[in-house]
């Protein structure tokens, strides 16, 4: 905990609430902006000697639902809140993320990486976007009834199973990042759905899953034997798009020379 960090954050941010927008007169005896400690007090349920313990930055641990009564009294945006939470050691939540999305300046980025193969994946790691490149690599994308789902292609298309040369390398790696991925999305529902549906249909999945092993994502060397151009060596790379709760940018490079 970043106590005297925090009790500075909380003082900045008491500072520009309005009092008259929270029920408080303001008047010109006012000796600085914002609430006073009191009022916050009030409103957060907050003891005024707890909360200037916090803002004095003496507090040596304070309790999530503390934290969650601060940030609603003072109104903090999400960006505010998991600030708020991250300097008392914790990690915020949002309650309900919206859905990865497929801006106008993602399909930008995606087009520009070309020839690079390139595609986005949601929080389910379905195949939201992709370029004409990743179309070119993998052609039963532009074939594929609704929307793809790299879990579902790597363990059920035989023909995506063949373009891998480190196929049964990739499965093993890829379902290890996946525990990782869902601890970060422990309760997302399309994601649970897409795990149990590939534990009921592919044996190997569900053998990789209750192993329980754990990897972060690497940048990996991969090679594909491709139907038309033939051995193909690329660099894989994933990154995470910011402004887009768990969504991640798959790039493929050519290896130099």
């Amino acid at each position: 905990m970043r106590a005297v960090d925090l009790g500075k954050f909380l003082r900045s941010r008491r500072a520009q609430v309005d009092p008259a927008d929270a029920g408080f007169p303001s008047t010109d005896r006012r000796r600085a902006a914002g609430l006073r400690r009191e009022e916050l007090s009030s409103l957060a349920g907050v003891a005024v000697s707890w909360l200037a313990k916090l803002e004095q930055g003496r507090a040596n641990a304070v309790s999530a639902d503390v934290l969650d009564a601060l940030a609603l009294a003072l109104r903090l945006d999400p960006a505010e809140r998991s600030h708020l939470f991250a300097l008392a050691g914790f990690r915020a939540d949002p309650a309900d993320p919206p859905a990865p999305r497929v801006t106008d300046a993602l399909r930008t980025l995606l087009d520009a990486l070309d020839p690079s193969p390139a595609y986005l994946l949601d929080r389910a790691w379905n195949i939201i976007a992709w370029n004409d490149a990743e179309a070119r690599l993998f052609t039963g994308l532009t074939s594929h009834d609704g929307v793809p789902n790299l879990l579902e292609l790597v363990f059920g298309d035989t023909d995506l199973a063949r373009l891998m040369v480190d196929h049964d390398a990739e499965c093993v790696r890829l379902v290890a990042q996946l525990r990782v991925h869902c601890a970060e999305w422990p309760d997302d529902p399309e994601l649970l759905d897409v795990i149990d549906r590939l534990r009921a249909t592919s044996p190997r999945f569900a053998a990789l899953w209750e192993a329980r092993d754990v990897a972060p994502f690497v940048t990996t060397r991969r090679a594909f034997d491709h139907p038309v151009l033939g051995r193909l060596e690329l660099d894989h790379h994933r990154l995470a798009v910011l402004d887009q709760a768990g969504a991640q940018l798959v790039v493929y490079t050519a290896v130099p020379a």
